[in-house]
């Protein structure tokens, strides 16, 4: 389990590296990569959110929040401080795009 959690942690180092880079779409693929993995860390789910918006892809960006809210949702019960405000944060980002798309 923490060779798992230690390779997500490296994916999301080395996206946000190839982000500075300019290598959004590679970046894109190891976010995509952490998240299809449920990591339990907001990092990949928050950059893919403003990567999705920021291409109008509100679609995925709606899919990516309600991961986000799975896997989060799911952690509630554990002991760790910052699962409900991580998930107020995606349930929120999630309400605003889709009344977005609505308008």
């Amino acid at each position: 389990m923490r060779d798992n959690f230690d390779a997500q942690v490296h994916r999301n180092l080395m996206g946000k590296q190839l982000e500075k880079e300019g290598k959004i779409l590679e970046a894109m693929s190891l976010y995509e990569t952490n998240i299809s993995e449920n990591f339990e860390g907001s990092f990949p789910y928050r950059r893919l959110a403003i990567l999705y918006r920021k291409r109008n892809l509100l679609s995925e960006e709606i899919r990516v929040l309600e991961k986000a809210i799975t896997v989060f949702n799911s952690l509630v019960s554990t002991e760790r401080a910052d699962i409900r405000p991580k998930l107020n944060e995606f349930q929120e980002r999630l309400r605003k795009v889709k009344s977005k798309i609505q308008e």
